[in-house]
């Protein structure tokens, strides 16, 4: 009886045949306090990584998430320097960062607000050399969070479209001859594959 319990558990515990092992992306998201208040409260939070769990879960990828606030000297960065001056708020020490901020405007359209964006630090200060996170900005909406992430991983974007990875609205390959397909919010299976493999990356690293 003892080891067709222990059977049953381990069958239990195993992914199914088939189906990709679980993979884990430890995941920091940072709030920014602005005026003594959050950009935004729990739940708008929750929204946008239970949406990212529904994306990345159907390939084996779940989050652990720990939640911080933090206050910035700006929760509105205009320009890239602005950008830049946020890498203070970020450890490298094997989680991905998110830093969660008012307002985010787009370097190539200044008239255009984005909703996130996955930023490399490129400043002068040497030990802030390295360094990347994702901004989201407080009018993001799901799944936002997964698309910037998958950049956060080395997907880039999918100008055919109909994918996760669909170019934003600013981009100038909707203004081309061939627009990208709608955005759905989901993987191409090669695209899967990539992002697993950079997540067992990062895990290693």
């Amino acid at each position: 009886m003892r080891a067709l319990t222990v059977t049953l558990l381990v069958c239990l515990s195993a992914p199914a045949l088939g189906e990709p092992a679980k993979l884990t992306i430890p995941l920091r998201v940072r709030v920014a306090r602005c005026g003594g208040q959050r950009v935004r409260d729990t739940a708008w939070v929750d929204a946008h990584l239970e949406a990212t769990r529904r994306v990345f879960g159907r390939h084996g990828i779940n989050l652990d998430v720990t939640r911080e606030t933090f206050t910035p000297k700006r929760c509105t960065l205009l320009n890239a320097a602005q950008r830049h001056a946020l890498a203070h708020h970020v450890e490298m020490d094997g989680k991905a960062t998110v830093l969660l901020v008012r307002r985010v405007r787009d370097l190539a359209v200044p008239t255009y607000d984005l909703m996130g964006v996955h930023w490399r630090y490129r400043g002068r200060n040497r030990r802030l050399r390295g360094r990347r996170w994702v901004l989201l900005t407080a009018r993001a909406r799901p799944p936002v969070l997964a698309h910037e992430l998958a950049h956060y991983f080395g997907l880039r974007h999918d100008r055919k479209g109909g994918n996760l990875m669909t170019p934003g609205p600013s981009d100038l390959s909707w203004r081309s001859a061939r627009p990208p397909r709608p955005f759905k919010a989901r993987l191409t299976k090669t695209q899967a594959r990539q992002l697993r493999r950079a997540i067992k990356r990062f895990g290693r690293n």
